[in-house]
């Protein structure tokens, strides 16, 4: 198990070398040289024993506020800092053309993949996504022909514009209207961030694992209080992991009422609903496409970057089978 999602309130305590999570009077036991990343997603209390526990053993530890969204970590010691892999990365961000090389082929693999999941179902009957998908394949004919990231990310928005004007296409239940992220106004919006946060929260994870640096990046501008590398590498993975998910939930009829809370136009998930869709989440990390999970998609994602600025081998995005 790499990744534990903790969906709701628990006490997590040390008993010798063992991770104990404590909910309501019940405790569960984890081997902590099996575990490598701590997922917080309701209120929860520990101590300094624990956290040395943690650190000693390469545990993450992430924590997300009473609104879904990501708000900080408990770091370990870095285990592989690279002085090279960080001087390469800043040389590369300083070079306008080989930072737009990368900022361009992550775009690329994020509009890729939004409009291979349009395709998917275009392909299962669903020929009224025919209008979408004709400008979809236009406008992403613009990304190399743009001239700095404010261009490229304004091509990105207008392509998941588009994208999610199709989601009604295919279920009723996806039609959300305008999408609106702080704060979420209704379920399907509010699944959306949350699942974005879940994506950014593992590929931030799996870029630990790598030399790079997570404050400079390619396509976001670099920002205090955030791992902008991880808002890149997230672009091409939130379609397959999360919008997806969300349309297999939608049309197998998984999502339900005391999964959200709404007042005064504010849409939240509630305990139950983190819970559900974490261990939806959980799954869909695990699965395996052309042979690797997804989780192992992510890690090389990273590394293709790390082979990029070395001058190994130039970076191509992860693309799924249309």
């Amino acid at each position: 198990m790499e990744t534990l999602f903790v969906s709701r309130e628990a006490r997590l305590k040390r008993r010798e070398n063992t991770l104990a999570i404590v909910f309501n009077g019940k405790t569960k036991w984890f081997p902590v040289e099996k575990i490598r990343h701590i997922v917080l997603l309701s209120e929860s209390n520990m101590n300094s024993s624990l956290l040395c526990l943690c650190g000693a053993n390469s545990v993450r530890i992430s924590v997300f506020d009473y609104y879904g969204y990501f708000k900080g970590a408990f770091e370990p010691v870095g285990q592989n800092p690279s002085g090279r892999v960080k001087l390469e990365q800043a040389r590369t961000i300083l070079d306008a053309r080989e930072k737009m090389l990368i900022a361009k082929e992550i775009v690329l693999g994020a509009a890729h993949n939004i409009l291979a999941n349009l395709l998917y179902y275009r392909y299962r009957g669903k020929k009224e996504l025919d209008t979408q998908i004709k400008e979809m394949r236009r406008l992403m004919s613009h990304i190399d022909k743009a001239d700095d990231t404010a261009t490229l990310m304004g091509v990105e928005g207008n392509l998941r514009q588009l994208y999610y004007s199709g989601w009604k296409l295919i279920d009723p239940k996806l039609d959300f209207g305008k999408r609106i992220r702080r704060p979420p106004n209704n379920p399907v919006n509010c699944l959306i961030s949350f699942m974005n946060q879940l994506v950014y929260t593992v590929v931030r994870h799996e870029t630990f694992k790598t030399h790079l640096d997570e404050t400079l990046s390619f396509l976001h501008s670099p920002g205090t209080g955030r791992s902008s590398l991880s808002l890149d590498l997230s672009e091409p993975f939130k379609p397959v992991l999360a919008d997806m998910l969300i349309f297999r939930m939608a049309r197998k009829g998984m999502m339900h009422e005391n999964w959200f809370q709404e007042h005064d136009g504010v849409c939240l998930l509630t305990e139950t609903g983190r819970r559900h869709v974490a261990e939806q989440f959980s799954v869909r990390l695990e699965e395996m496409s052309d042979g690797r999970s997804y989780r192992e998609r992510i890690y090389r994602e990273a590394l293709k970057i790390e082979r990029h600025i070395l001058g190994v081998a130039e970076y191509e995005s992860y693309k799924r089978k249309a």
